[in-house]
C-alpha cells in the first residue's frame, strides 16, 4: 500500500479504480447522455432502461430521479449510438443529425490529485486515450505532467474512468442543462 495526501492506495487501484464511484452521489447533478441536451433527457426519458440494457460498455446508469445518464467510473463512451437507437422516446437526437454533430462539448480537466504533477510516473490516462490528445512532454529538472489537447478531446471518459486518483473530470464547454437543441433539431446555446 502507499499512501498519497492522506489517500491509501493499493497497486492494484492503479490499473481498477475503486469500486466507490466518484459519480455516487447523484443528487444535483445533471444527468447526460452523447447527442441528447438536459431539458430532452428531463423531459423526454422515462427511465424504462431500454439505453441501460443497450450500452455494449454498461456505463448508461438511472440515476436516482429515474433518469438515464452515463457514469464515467463504469468506463468510456465508445459513441456506438446504441443508447440512441434503442431509445423508445424522443431523447437523443435523430441519427442523421448524429452523424454531424459531436455527441458533447467537453474536454477531460486533469487536476492537481495526479501522480505525475506529485512525481510519481503515470500514463495510464495518456495509455487509455482512444484519441492520443494526452501527452507529457518533458520537463528538464522535474516531472512530465499531462498537458491535454482540449481540440481534440471527444469527451469519451476513457482516461476519467482509469485515473487511479480520480484526478481527471470532464469540464463541459456549454452547461447540459443550457444545450438545446430547436425543433428542426439543431444545436443552440
Amino acid at each position: 500500500m502507499s499512501n498519497l495526501s492522506g489517500k491509501t492506495f493499493s497497486r492494484r487501484q492503479l490499473l481498477f479504480r475503486s469500486s466507490k464511484s466518484q459519480f455516487a452521489e447523484w443528487a444535483g447533478m445533471p444527468n447526460r447522455l452523447p447527442w441528447a441536451d438536459g431539458p430532452g433527457i428531463e423531459n423526454s426519458c422515462t427511465g424504462c432502461g431500454a439505453c441501460v440494457a443497450a450500452c455494449p460498455e454498461n456505463i448508461i446508469v438511472l440515476s436516482e430521479n429515474r433518469k438515464a445518464s452515463v457514469d464515467f467510473s463504469k468506463g468510456e463512451c465508445v459513441f456506438c449510438e446504441a443508447c440512441a437507437e434503442s431509445c423508445p422516446e424522443p431523447v437523443f437526437i435523430n441519427a442523421a443529425l448524429r452523424a454531424q454533430r459531436k455527441p458533447w462539448i467537453g474536454s477531460a480537466f486533469i487536476d492537481e490529485r495526479c501522480l505525475s504533477s506529485r512525481g510519481i510516473t503515470c500514463q495510464i490516462c495518456k495509455d487509455q486515450c482512444p484519441e492520443a490528445i494526452i501527452s507529457f512532454p518533458p520537463v528538464i529538472g522535474g516531472a512530465a505532467t499531462p498537458i491535454v489537447n482540449a481540440t481534440g478531446c471527444t469527451a469519451c471518459g476513457a482516461c476519467l474512468s482509469r485515473c487511479p486518483t480520480e484526478a481527471i473530470d470532464i469540464h463541459w464547454e456549454i452547461e447540459h442543462e443550457d444545450q438545446q437543441y430547436h425543433k428542426e433539431e439543431e444545436w443552440v446555446e
